[in-house]
């Protein structure tokens, strides 16, 4: 359930009072993870796999309630912000409006802030105050902050300052001193725009401190929360433009190849996702210290962290950089066992899971094997008609993750409503013949309608012998194509549903509790 799918007045989900609800129903449903995507603030198209920084949590998290317990807004703006979301679908996130609106009311909470210093004697906050602010709390805090991200939150700000200030965070399109960061040019940016640096730092804070009061929160009701980190970082980041040298670029500053994938299921042609690519030689000789520094921040976020395209720290797909498709790529060697026994002798307690789904090598794999990590299984993958394939549930080690469907994937009613005849009764048949039916007579039994099918699937992938079962909640909700999250190789219709509040009943947190149980995955272990 990614954090942005949640319901809220506000237009999008954040870190607020409804993530504790889902978290209460996740519990009660005797569910021991909540998986995520990436928390980090996203570029263009709204995608968390293209974030302007690594380290950077999306403000667009940050919950209006809360800034107005804190005395930060004003209950009218905060209805007005509630009014301003109340003209789209709610099962729709509108970034073009919403994105703009949050900007200004941060700015209005930003600036009390800092007028209500280390402690504000201001009255209690009414509709008709200016400067609201009396809960705004002590600079202590983010000064500890700051300390503590030194390594990353300055060239944030600063980078996400020069962004708003030219209009794009196309860093190539700077002028040339600060976009090659010589050293006058930082001081003289630096200083004209310290103002917004502050303003941008002291959104990760409360971002920060938002998130850190949810991820204790399910700790105290015995839910653990999967993050998702994407493996590249968008040439248009922070990352990218204060640390060149980790990357593939040309003397001109620019991507010499950029990273994607050959032609697959989800495209006849390939993909190019235009991230830069990675200098893994460089990285090695640091001793991935970027990469540790990293991981370590998302460790504060996260209790188990999926690695996003996995097989890409075994063998990457590089695409030069003026290619029209992914098909004149090749697969270049990447860090392999050394970055993950890096990892291990730095951050012991890490805990991984693999996506390793797509063109999956036999080297690949023993990279898998050899790092000790449970891999992922889409059963949505399994009925090509080949008892051998992996995704079939007869052919799963424990030591896995098995999902009924990703966020790259339909929802699994949508998936079955659009398999060809012949498809849907193949998949009919294996469900019924999985489920002790008969099988010569479920071989003639009439196809599932979705709805069915998603409840098999669900019910599949429970009772399989994975490890770990992982469940989309549109699938609990037996919800149609219309809850999609994205559809991989499109773009402007992606990251924008949401579910709609009330949604996920008691009814259903008890059958899903009923069937964990019947799966034999309660009590949670």
């Amino acid at each position: 359930m990614p954090v942005f799918s949640l319901p809220s007045k506000y237009g999008i989900g954040c870190f607020s009072g409804e993530a504790k609800e889902f978290i209460d129903k996740l519990a009660a449903a005797g569910q021991k993870y909540w998986q995520v995507l990436p928390l980090g603030r996203t570029g263009g198209w709204y995608s968390p796999y293209q974030p302007l920084s690594c380290f950077a949590l999306d403000p667009m998290f940050i919950d209006p309630d809360t800034l107005l317990e804190k005395e930060l807004i004003t209950k009218k703006e905060a209805a007005d912000l509630a009014a301003a979301a109340a003209e789209t679908p709610q099962t729709n996130i509108d970034y073009e409006t919403l994105i703009p609106a949050r900007h200004d009311l941060y700015r209005k909470a930003y600036i009390r802030y800092k007028a209500a210093g280390p402690i504000s004697k201001s009255a209690a906050v009414s509709d008709s105050e200016d400067v609201p602010g009396s809960n705004a709390g002590s600079g202590a805090g983010i000064e500890g902050f700051r300390e503590k991200n030194s390594g990353w939150l300055f060239d944030y700000a600063l980078f996400a300052s020069l962004a708003a200030y030219f209009e794009s965070a196309d860093w190539s399109e700077w002028p040339e001193g600060i976009r090659r960061r010589e050293e006058s040019a930082l001081s003289e940016w630096t200083e004209r725009l310290a103002g917004e640096v502050s303003f941008f730092e002291w959104l990760q804070f409360e971002a920060h401190e938002e998130w850190q009061r949810i991820f204790s929160y399910a700790h105290e009701k015995s839910v653990e929360i999967i993050g998702d980190i994407p493996i590249y970082a968008a040439f248009e980041s922070a990352d990218c433009w204060a640390h060149p040298e980790l990357f593939k670029l040309g003397d001109d500053l620019r991507p010499k190849a950029v990273a994607g994938c050959p032609p697959d299921a989800f495209s006849e042609t390939g993909q190019i996702w235009g991230n830069p690519l990675y200098r893994w030689k460089y990285h090695k000789k640091k001793g991935f210290g970027w990469w540790i520094e990293r991981l370590v921040r998302d460790f504060e976020l996260y209790d188990v962290i999926r690695l996003d395209h996995m097989r890409g720290f075994e063998s990457y797909y590089s695409i030069p950089a003026d290619a029209e498709d992914a098909m004149t790529g090749s697969w270049i060697k990447g860090p392999g066992i050394s970055f993950f026994k890096t990892v291990k002798k730095k951050i012991p307690a890490a805990r991984f899971i693999a996506e390793d789904l797509g063109y999956i090598t036999p080297s690949v794999n023993r990279l898998i094997k050899k790092a000790k990590l449970p891999g992922m299984k889409v059963l949505q993958f399994a009925f090509d008609s080949d008892g051998a394939n992996p995704y079939l549930p007869e052919n799963y080690d424990h030591d896995c993750v098995v999902y009924t469907g990703t966020h790259d994937n339909d929802t699994s009613a949508g998936w079955y409503e659009k398999l060809e005849p012949e498809q849907k009764k193949r998949v009919t048949a294996y469900l019924r013949r999985w489920a002790g039916a008969d099988e010569e007579r479920s071989t003639k039994a009439p196809v599932f309608d979705p709805e069915q099918a998603a409840l098999s699937l669900v019910s599949l992938a429970m009772k399989s012998k994975a490890d770990i079962c992982i469940i989309p909640v549109q699938d609990h909700l037996l919800l149609g194509s219309d809850a999609r999250i994205n559809v991989p190789g499109t773009v402007g219709t992606n990251w924008r549903w949401r579910m709609e509040e009330g949604a996920f009943t008691e009814d259903i947190a008890a059958y899903v509790l009923e069937l964990t149980k019947e799966s034999g995955r309660y009590p949670r272990r």
